[in-house]
């Protein structure tokens, strides 16, 4: 599950996002020593206040002022359904992601930890290795 997730990555826990790209389909960020992938969708959201979404008008140019910011907490977007995370970033946004298909919506990969793909059709995926066959 995505809990067991979260808890290997809050060892690694500040990342600092040394580039963010958004182009109408993928959505990437990364840093020196991990990255994260999604062609779902996604909001830049405050504790109260949505900033933008994936599908606003200027959201393409506005992902770049996240820029050098750090990832200082990740989540679960939802308690009932554990698939998609949210990054709370330092500046006191968070980057919530919401899965849209049911096969590899998202994959996260932090330093030596294996490769993390949602399969928010199988969530019990979370809990096996990268090296262990699916049957």
């Amino acid at each position: 599950m995505i809990e067991k997730m979260i808890a290997q990555i809050k060892k690694y826990l500040p990342l600092k996002i040394a580039e963010i790209v958004w182009d109408g389909t993928i959505f990437q960020m990364y840093g020196t020593n991990w990255n994260f992938t999604t062609l779902s969708a996604w909001r830049i959201s405050t504790k109260d206040y949505i900033e933008i979404g994936c599908f606003d008008k200027n959201s393409i140019d506005l992902v770049n002022e996240l820029k050098e910011l750090t990832i200082s907490e990740i989540s679960l977007q939802d308690e009932r359904l554990k698939i998609d995370p949210v990054f709370h970033l330092s500046n006191g946004q968070k980057i919530e992601i919401f899965s849209t298909d049911t096969y590899e919506p998202w994959t996260f990969k932090v330093n030596d930890l294996d490769l993390f793909v949602a399969t928010p059709s199988s969530p019990q995926s979370f809990n096996r290795s990268s090296n262990q066959k699916i049957e």
